[in-house]
C-alpha cells in the first residue's frame, strides 16, 4: 500500500492549491479526484460562468459604443461560440492544473475516495493509500427544490446550464441570491428575456440593504421582471413550462433555472464511521481547519460558511502549514465576497446593518461613483464605495457597487486585515484619474472633511 506524507481528497480551489503549495514545502502528496480535475469552480462554477459573463459584457459595450462615437452595425450573437470558447478556457486551465501537479510531483489518482481509518484512504472501493495527514476539500453540489425537480433539458439547474447550446428567448430564474443574480444578468445582456424569482423580500440577502435595492432598480430598468416575497409552485409543461408563482401570477417561459444555492458534498466519504462531526452535512472545523479526529483536515464549501472558491484556497494553505508545524488560524470576515453582476458588486467585513448590529457607535465614509472623473470616462457613473467604521476609524467593512469593484475590493481587503485606519487610508495618494481614487474619497467623507 502505497504511503504519503499528505492525501487530499478533491481537487477543486482548496485540494489543488493545498496540494500544490505542500508539495513545494517538500511533502509527499497525492489528491483523490472523484470527477474533473479543478472542481466546480473551474468546470460548473467561478470561470464557465465568468468567461460567459465576459461576453455578456462585450456585447452591452458594443450596444453602448455610439455614446463614444464608434458606431457599430451588422453584429450578432453566436451563441456556440460563446460556449465553445468557455470550454476552451476551462479545458487550458484544467490542463494547467494537471501541468502543475506533473512538475511538483503530486500524484493524481482518479476514483471515489472513503476514509476507512483515520489513515487510510479507499479509492473506489478497491485500492487503498496510506496519508499522514488528509485535508478533504470535496467542495458542494447543487440544491433543488423538492416541488420542482430538473431534467437538465428544460429545466435547468446551475450546473445544467453551462452545458446548453441554444440561448433561450425566455428564462424564469429561481433564486435571488448570487448565482440567480449573475446568470440574470449574463442572459439579460444576451437578449433573453428573464423573469427573477426570489423567496425572501430584496435580492441578495448577504449584501446590503442599499445594494440589494440598486440592484433591483437597475435589473427592472433593464427589462428584469423581478418578483420578490414570490414562491414558484409548480411548473407544468404545454407548448411552453408554465410556472405558478404564488402570487397568482402564471407565467410562460422556455427554460427554467433554479438557482437556490449549493451544500456541502460530503456524502460517501465513510465520515460517520470515523466519528468526523458534522453539523447539516457540512464538517466541522476549528480556527485552524481541523476536524474532530486528528490528522484530519477539511477546507472549502465542505466546511460551510461563505462558498466562495478563495476562501477554500487560503483554507487549503493554512491546513498546510497547521500540518507543517505553523500554527495559524483564519479570520473570516478579512474574505472578501465578490458578485458579478453589472454593475459588480464586493465587499469585505460586516455592511452596514450588520455593523449597527454589533457596535454601538457606527460610522459611514460614502463616495459616490458619480463624482469621479474615471467613472464619467468609462460611462459607468452607477455605484458608490462605502467605509464603515468605529469611531476610532478602525475598518468594519467596505462596500464596493460599481464597475471593476471586484478588482478594487483587494485594496479594501488589505486595508481591513493589516489593520489600515481610515486616517491612514485618506492619506494614501492614489493614481489620477483612477476608480481607486473613491476610495480616498470614501476615507475624507468619513472622517468630515469631504462633502458628499
Amino acid at each position: 500500500m502505497k504511503s504519503y506524507d499528505l492525501v487530499i481528497i478533491g481537487s477543486g480551489p482548496g485540494g489543488y492549491v493545498a496540494a500544490l503549495y505542500a508539495s513545494r514545502q517538500n511533502l509527499s502528496v497525492s489528491v483523490v479526484e472523484s470527477d474533473l480535475v479543478g472542481g466546480t469552480c473551474l468546470n460548473r462554477g467561478c470561470i464557465p460562468t465568468k468567461a460567459m459573463l465576459n461576453s455578456a459584457t462585450l456585447l452591452s459595450r458594443i450596444k453602448e459604443s455610439s455614446q463614444y462615437g464608434i458606431d457599430v452595425s451588422g453584429y450578432n450573437i453566436n451563441f456556440q461560440k460563446i460556449i465553445s470558447r468557455k470550454d476552451e478556457v476551462v479545458s487550458r486551465l484544467k490542463a494547467g492544473i494537471e501541468t502543475l501537479f506533473k512538475a511538483g510531483h503530486v500524484d493524481l489518482i482518479k476514483g471515489r475516495a472513503r476514509l476507512t481509518s483515520p489513515d487510510t484512504i479507499g479509492i473506489g472501493g478497491a485500492d487503498s493509500i496510506k496519508a499522514k495527514s488528509i485535508i478533504i476539500a470535496t467542495g458542494s453540489k447543487v440544491m433543488g427544490l423538492p416541488n420542482i425537480k430538473c431534467d437538465e433539458i428544460n429545466i435547468l439547474s446551475s450546473d445544467g446550464i453551462l452545458a446548453s447550446k441554444e440561448l433561450p428567448k425566455t428564462i424564469l430564474v429561481i433564486g435571488g441570491g448570487v448565482i440567480g443574480c449573475e446568470f440574470a444578468t449574463l442572459f439579460n445582456a444576451l437578449g433573453t428575456k428573464v423573469v427573477l424569482v426570489e423567496l425572501l423580500d430584496r435580492l441578495l440577502p448577504a449584501q446590503s440593504k442599499e445594494a440589494s435595492k440598486k440592484l433591483e432598480i437597475i435589473f427592472k430598468k433593464r427589462g428584469i421582471d423581478v418578483y420578490l416575497a414570490t414562491k414558484a409552485e409548480s411548473i407544468s409543461k404545454n407548448k411552453a413550462l408554465r410556472v405558478k408563482l404564488s402570487n397568482g401570477k402564471d407565467i410562460d417561459v422556455e427554460k427554467v433555472l433554479v438557482a437556490v444555492g449549493r451544500s456541502p458534498d460530503t456524502l460517501d466519504l465513510g465520515l460517520e464511521g470515523l466519528g468526523v462531526k458534522t453539523e447539516g452535512g457540512r464538517i466541522v472545523i476549528d480556527g485552524a481547519c481541523r476536524t474532530s479526529i486528528s490528522g484530519i483536515y477539511a477546507v472549502g464549501d465542505c466546511v460551510g460558511g461563505p462558498l466562495l472558491a478563495h476562501k477554500a484556497s487560503y483554507e487549503g494553505i493554512l491546513a498546510c502549514d497547521n500540518i507543517l508545524g505553523k500554527p495559524r488560524s483564519i479570520d473570516y470576515s478579512n474574505v472578501p465576497n465578490c458578485i458579478y453582476t453589472d454593475p459588480e458588486i464586493a465587499s469585505v467585513g460586516l455592511n452596514e446593518e450588520a455593523a449597527r448590529q454589533n457596535y454601538a457607535d457606527v460610522r459611514i465614509g460614502k463616495f459616490p461613483y458619480l463624482a469621479s472623473g474615471k467613472a464619467h470616462l468609462l460611462g459607468k457613473t452607477e455605484g458608490y464605495i462605502k467605509i464603515v467604521g468605529d469611531s476610532k476609524g478602525t475598518i468594519l467593512g467596505i462596500e464596493i457597487f460599481g464597475e471593476g469593484s471586484c478588482d478594487l475590493i483587494g485594496e479594501a481587503t488589505l486595508a481591513k486585515t493589516v489593520g489600515v485606519n481610515i486616517k491612514d487610508l485618506s492619506h494614501i495618494v492614489h493614481g489620477h484619474p483612477t476608480l481607486s481614487e473613491i476610495f480616498q474619497e470614501a476615507a475624507q467623507a468619513f472622517l468630515g472633511t469631504k462633502d458628499t
